[in-house]
C-alpha cells in the first residue's frame, strides 16, 4: 500500500453536514426544525416526482411544517435554461433541496446561488466566480454514483455554445446537509446502476494516482475501490432485493466524491467530454467505457499504485508475477466489471469512428477539461489522447495485445 506523504498539511474541503445510512432522509426534518425553514423548493425530474421517489423527502419537510413547491425540469445532462427555470422557481423560498442523481443536484447548487444573487448565470461558470453564499441548501442523492451531494461542482451544457459542457466550482455550492439513503436507490433500473455505479469507480481511482492526492483522499478512495468491487455486480443484478449491496454502494459513491473533490481527477473524465457533447452518452458510462483504456495508459507512471488497485479489485497476486504484470491486471478487473454488468468495453458501439473524428475529440478535451489532463499521473499530449481513443474504439481486444 502507497499512501501520500503524511508529512505535508492539506485542506479538506467537505459540506457542512453529511448524515448516511437507511433513514437518512429523515434528517430533512431536524433540518428544517433547527434553520427555521417555512419553505423550500424540491428540485429534481419527472420521472422521480411521478414515481413518487420524492416522496420521502417531502414527507420529511411536511412534517416540519414546511410549504414545499417541486420543480421537475431536470433533465441528464442537465442545461443552463434549467438552472435558470429552477431559480426563477425558488423566489422566496428559504430551503432549496436536490433530490435525484448528478444532473437534480448540480442544477440545485446553481439554482440556490442564482436565485440568491441574481444572474447571468453564465457569469458563476468557472473557478471561483460564484460572489458569496446561497441560502440553506440540502442534496439528496438517488442514484450511487455522482458524489454531488458532497462536491462544489457543477457540470451544465450551454445551449448558447452548442451543448458545450460548462463547469462551476466554488466553495459556496457545497451541501449544508447531504443526506444520504440509501432506500431511495431501490427504484433505479439495473443499467442506472451500473452506469453510476462505475462513475463512483472512476471517481475513486483517478483520485487515487491524481498529482494532487493526499493521504486524506487516498484513505478515502481505497475503501470505494473496494466497495465498488465487491458491490456493484449484486446491485446491478438484484437491485431493491440486496439492501447491503445498494447501501455499500451508496457509501461507495460518497467517500468517491469526497476524495475527488479534494484531489482532483484525471484524463477519464477529460476524454468523456467530446464523447458526451459528440454523441449524447451519458457521463458515467462514458467514464466506464474510457476508464480501463486510460488505466492501461497510466499504469507505467504509477506501477505500485495500479498493483494496489488490482489488489483492492479483488485481485491475488501470484507466486513469482512481477509489481507490472499485478498492476495490469487492475485494467483487467475493470474489464470484467464492465462486462459483468453489461457495459461496453469499446465506445465504437456508441458512433462510426476514426481517426479524425478523434483528432477533434482530442482539441475539445483539451480546450475544455486540460484541468483534468494536469493531474494525470502520466504526461499526455495531443497525439496521446488520439491513441487513447483509437484503443477505447478496439476495446478489450486491444487492450490485450499491448
Amino acid at each position: 500500500m502507497s499512501l501520500g506523504s503524511l508529512t505535508e498539511s492539506h485542506s479538506i474541503r467537505s459540506p457542512d453536514h453529511v448524515e448516511y445510512g437507511a433513514g437518512a432522509v429523515d434528517a430533512l426534518e431536524a433540518f428544517a426544525a433547527e434553520r427555521g425553514i417555512e419553505s423550500a423548493l424540491v428540485v429534481t425530474d419527472d420521472f422521480l416526482a411521478d414515481s413518487g421517489v420524492i416522496d420521502a423527502p417531502v414527507a420529511r419537510l411536511d412534517a416540519a411544517g414546511v410549504d414545499v413547491a417541486v420543480y421537475d425540469g431536470v433533465a441528464p445532462e442537465p442545461k443552463l435554461s434549467m438552472v435558470e427555470d429552477a431559480a426563477e422557481r425558488v423566489a422566496d423560498r428559504d430551503l432549496v433541496v436536490g433530490v435525484g442523481g448528478g444532473s437534480s443536484m448540480d442544477t440545485a447548487k446553481l439554482a440556490a446561488a442564482l436565485a440568491e444573487h441574481g444572474g447571468p448565470v453564465r457569469d458563476m461558470l468557472g473557478m471561483d466566480n460564484v460572489p458569496g453564499e446561497t441560502g440553506p441548501l440540502a442534496l439528496v442523492p438517488t442514484t450511487a454514483g455522482t458524489g454531488s451531494e458532497v462536491t462544489h461542482i457543477g457540470v451544465f451544457a450551454d445551449e448558447r455554445e452548442g451543448g458545450v459542457k460548462r463547469v462551476v466550482f466554488s466553495p459556496h455550492l457545497f451541501a449544508d446537509l447531504a443526506a444520504v439513503d440509501p432506500d431511495l436507490t431501490e427504484t433505479m433500473p439495473p443499467g442506472v446502476a451500473a452506469a453510476t455505479g462505475l462513475d463512483a469507480l472512476t471517481h475513486a481511482i483517478e483520485s487515487y494516482v491524481s498529482l494532487l492526492r493526499t493521504p486524506y483522499t487516498d484513505t478515502l478512495a481505497r475503501r470505494a475501490v473496494e466497495l465498488v468491487a465487491a458491490n456493484l455486480r449484486p446491485a446491478v443484478a438484484q437491485g431493491p432485493e440486496n439492501d447491503a449491496a445498494r447501501a455499500n454502494m451508496s457509501l461507495a459513491a460518497t467517500l468517491a466524491g469526497q476524495a475527488f473533490v479534494n484531489s482532483g481527477l484525471g484524463a477519464v473524465h477529460a476524454l468523456t467530454y467530446p464523447l458526451g457533447m459528440e454523441c449524447g452518452l451519458g457521463h458515467g458510462l462514458a467514464n466506464g467505457v474510457l476508464l480501463p483504456h486510460v488505466m492501461r495508459y497510466n499504469v507505467p507512471a504509477e506501477v505500485g499504485r495500479f498493483a494496489d488497485l488490482a489488489g483492492l479489485l479483488g485481485e491475488e497476486r501470484r507466486p513469482g508475477e512481477s509489481e507490472r504484470a499485478f498492476a495490469d491486471r487492475s485494467v483487467e478487473a475493470v474489464f470484467d466489471l464492465l462486462e459483468d454488468v453489461d457495459v461496453p468495453t469499446s465506445i465504437a458501439t456508441y458512433g462510426d469512428f476514426d481517426r479524425e473524428t478523434f483528432a477533434a475529440f482530442a482539441d475539445v478535451a483539451f480546450e475544455h477539461s486540460e484541468h483534468n489532463i494536469d493531474r494525470n499521473p502520466r504526461d499526455m499530449d495531443r497525439e496521446d489522447v488520439i491513441a487513447v481513443f483509437e484503443a477505447a474504439a478496439e476495446g478489450r481486444e486491444s487492450a490485450r495485445g499491448r
